[in-house]
């Protein structure tokens, strides 16, 4: 499956980027130890991600997660959305229908669509960093104080079950077989 797994992150090489990116970065400002950053798109299960010590701190893990999560929402939710509303709900086609030519906007919102796609299926972190968010707020040995522990708790299923989805590449197909449905429709 990780062959899968590395064939769609290269795919979706800018979203893939951007989130090793933001990890990196992350890891920097919380001073959260890392193994290797020499390159965020790699052949193995880590493409994407960067290779980081466990964080030390409930804390830290929740933001080691959230963050890059949040900026690569925040950067590719607003080309998604023009790709979508333009080719899904406008009916933006590959030839004009009032003047029977070819449309070169149609392939700006395309590219638009995939680099929104790219971030999006690139939002979750690695799942052993979100089993570690879990275990540091959840699990038998958590130190996280009940306040943290409710606030935490939707995002940290949310980021734990798109772990999960974006080791098993689910959010590329979908993304795919909604860009192949508007383009067909």
């Amino acid at each position: 499956m990780t062959w899968l797994y590395v064939l769609c992150k290269t795919i979706y090489f800018p979203g893939t980027f951007l989130k090793g990116f933001w990890e990196h970065l992350c890891c920097r400002l919380l001073h959260v130890p890392i193994y290797a950053a020499d390159a965020y798109i790699t052949r193995n299960r880590l493409c994407g991600h960067v290779s980081m010590q466990p964080a030390p701190t409930a804390g830290k893990s929740f933001l080691v997660c959230f963050l890059p999560m949040l900026a690569n929402f925040l950067i590719g939710f607003p080309a998604f959305a023009a790709g979508v509303l333009t080719l899904g709900f406008m009916g933006v086609d590959v030839i004009d229908p009032l003047t029977g030519k070819f449309c070169p906007l149609f392939i700006v919102y395309v590219l638009l669509y995939l680099f929104g796609a790219s971030c999006l299926c690139s939002l979750f972190p690695y799942t052993e960093d979100a089993l570690h968010l879990w275990r540091m707020h959840y699990g038998s040995n958590a130190h996280a104080k009940p306040a943290a522990k409710a606030l935490a708790f939707l995002p940290a299923c949310l980021m734990t079950a798109g772990a999960y989805l974006e080791k098993y590449s689910v959010t590329f197909l979908l993304s795919v077989a909604f860009l192949v449905y508007w383009i067909l429709t």
